[in-house]
């Protein structure tokens, strides 16, 4: 599966978590009644007399056998917040895959086209001892090259919108950000910031479980559990705009490696020509 599908595939399980934020938010247990219990029951093929349980909000009703119970965190208040977190941590491993993979998937090309304006971004970059003698492996020096590219950035994460810009720069993108502002219809300041909020908030709770720097319990921020306050809309926006910077990315990322292939393609139609012509005067001289 290529960076871009699969960050579609991830976007999706994102987008479902919001949907069942939704589905399940503010759910609360109340009886059964005996009409519903016997039609459930039938639907079920089920002794009437079996338990059930109940749980409703204004979107749905819920009903289950007595021996699997609904989950109690549906039951509280905020219970459901896990859903918008794990909206979270999923919206940015699909933007810090699509990123990653699209580099993977192209840096060969761009070790190749090199001469053609990569080099400038490539010299920044680093590597380990340990890198270093792993490349041994590889004989061919564009494909040290690539490993050097991919090592460098298999071992950091995705900490703020400057990691993409360097990945864009690296696969010679460079009016990125301008790019993507034009392709989403928003401005830079905005996306960049939707972006970094949402790459920090997947940090937090990674990192902390989502809980506040200060420990106070006083913060207008902390829910009753003593985590930070979260909110559908908050996330909702935070994802789309994650999706819509890959879908822009990946037009932005698709059509630089194009050009880059076709360069390569008419350098290797002349060298071929060249070499063709060098020998054909070498065959000519041997000739006379």
């Amino acid at each position: 599966m290529g960076a871009y599908e699969l960050a579609v595939n991830n976007f999706a399980v994102a987008e479902n978590l919001l949907q069942l934020y939704e589905l399940f938010s503010n759910l609360r247990e109340g009886p059964v009644t005996e009409d519903l219990r016997l039609a459930v029951c039938r639907l079920w093929d089920v002794p009437p007399n079996a338990a059930l349980r109940n749980a409703y909000n204004e979107q749905m009703v819920m009903l289950a056998h007595a021996n699997a119970p609904i989950p109690q965190a549906l039951l509280i208040e905020n219970g459901a917040d896990f859903l918008l977190r794990q909206a979270v941590v999923v919206a940015c491993t699909a933007v810090e895959s699509f990123f990653w993979d699209s580099l993977r998937e192209n840096a060969l090309t761009i070790v190749r086209a090199r001469r053609r304006g990569a080099d400038e971004t490539l010299r920044g970059i680093t590597l380990t001892l340990d890198d270093y003698l792993s490349l041994e492996n590889y004989a061919e020096p564009d494909k040290r090259l690539e490993q050097i590219i991919l090592k460098n950035f298999e071992r950091k994460t995705l900490y703020s919108t400057e990691s993409i810009d360097n990945i864009a720069k690296i696969l010679t993108v460079n009016n990125f950000w301008e790019d993507i502002s034009k392709k989403c219809g928003q401005s830079i300041n905005d996306i960049r910031r939707n972006l970094d909020e949402i790459i920090q908030r997947r940090n937090h709770i990674a990192h902390r479980a989502d809980r506040p720097e200060t420990e106070t319990g006083l913060d207008e921020r902390i829910d009753g559990h003593g985590l930070r306050k979260i909110t559908f809309p908050w996330v909702n926006t935070r994802v789309a705009t994650a999706k819509s910077v890959v879908i822009a990315a990946n037009k932005c990322f698709k059509a630089a490696i194009g050009k880059l292939k076709k360069d390569l393609e008419m350098q290797e139609k002349q060298a071929a020509e060249q070499e063709l012509a060098k020998a054909t005067i070498k065959g000519r001289k041997i000739g006379q």
